[in-house]
């Protein structure tokens, strides 16, 4: 079983706090890059493996034609043995997604939507430079599910100046969100989110506000049925996400388009280039991941999700470390069997933990 995850790179227009691979091209330019994207699906050499998930992520893949999304999933496919449960998921922004494109991805074959709301204050909005409003992010939840749409997931950002994200939250969940993915707003090296952050443009919360609002949002939504399944991630029984799920579980995935990363689910990781000379080149960057980097994902993505990771998945004998053990009596990490998973309390500490655990 794979996870296959297609990047669709065209934003109408690049968010302060972006680092990701993502640009605002033309509909001439694009055409090329999905007939490469074609070509590169189609020339793979997996069409074997049953499929378990597909995300089109980007970028914003609502902003492009959405028969150009469809066109790609019919290849995708044609070429793997997509189940009749696969997950299949695609990436929106509020103001690209209008309700006619929903109905050609609902037909196209895509069953899941995550909308990028990151918050449901106007002026937070301005402030990212996202270009929807509150009204629109409402408006999309609701056209989702009026074209069939059961499975819709919505981003919030904490760490912003302002805002309230329990009302955020509220309004999205009344409105049919069925999953909730928060983040830690983070100011990346070479955006305009860090040239403000220097100029003393942005005046961001400390760790502790942050912290906090984190622990309210988490009181919050498990008062309403969400399973926090993930430090960040929170969904209503049945509505977790499969292809995130799956990388943090440590399963193999295929990844096709500019920056797309694989992973064998064993040790070999490679990645497509970055920029698009390259990538149209089929240059790629690759690793061979030791038995001592394989732990440590294990440990670390393992403590991010409820489950936890399982000592037998480990090829050290983490139990005679003194921070494990000590951990362990703290009630820090909590042991049932030979399956260990953090404490819920300390999620905000989470980093440090794993960190010091794994030193």
């Amino acid at each position: 079983m794979i996870g296959i995850y297609v990047h669709i790179p065209f934003c109408e227009s690049k968010c302060v706090y972006c680092a990701f691979a993502s640009f605002v091209k033309d509909e001439s330019f694009q055409s090329d890059y999905f007939e490469f994207l074609n070509k590169e699906i189609r020339t793979c050499k997996f069409e074997d493996r049953q499929v378990s998930s597909i995300y089109f992520g980007g970028g914003t893949p609502s902003c492009v034609k959405p028969e150009k999304v469809a066109e790609i999933l019919a290849v995708i496919k044609a070429k793997f043995n997509v189940l009749g449960n696969t997950e299949i998921t695609i990436e929106c922004n509020p103001c690209s997604t209008s309700l006619e494109k929903l109905k050609t991805y609902y037909l196209a074959g895509f069953n899941r939507v995550s909308f990028g709301v990151q918050s449901l204050d106007d002026d937070m909005l301005k402030f990212l430079s996202r270009r929807h409003t509150k009204a629109q992010a409402l408006d999309a939840i609701k056209n989702a599910k009026a074209v069939g749409f059961e499975n819709i997931s919505a981003d919030l950002l904490l760490g912003l100046p302002a805002g309230d994200i329990i009302s955020d939250a509220e309004k999205l969940i009344s409105a049919g969100a069925k999953h909730i993915s928060a983040y830690m707003l983070q100011v990346e090296d070479g955006t305009p989110l860090k040239d403000m952050v220097k100029r003393g443009e942005a005046n961001l919360p400390n760790d502790d506000q942050t912290v906090d609002n984190y622990q309210k949002l988490v009181d919050f939504l498990q008062k309403n049925r969400f399973l926090q399944y993930e430090i960040s991630n929170f969904a209503l029984n049945g509505f977790k996400s499969k292809h995130n799920y799956a990388y943090w579980t440590g399963q193999a995935y295929m990844g096709f388009g500019l920056g797309a990363h694989s992973f064998d689910g064993k040790n070999r990781r490679w990645a497509n280039a970055n920029n698009l000379d390259d990538y149209y080149k089929r240059k790629i960057t690759q690793e061979v991941l030791s038995d001592s980097e394989i732990n440590e994902e294990k440990i670390m993505l393992g403590l991010r999700c409820s489950e936890g990771f399982n000592l037998k998945d480990v090829s050290f004998n983490l139990e005679d470390k003194q921070d494990f053990k000590q951990m362990i009596e703290d009630e820090i990490l909590i042991r049932e069997k030979d399956q260990v998973r953090l404490n819920p309390k300390y999620y905000e500490i989470s980093n440090s933990i794993i960190l010091k655990l794994l030193s």
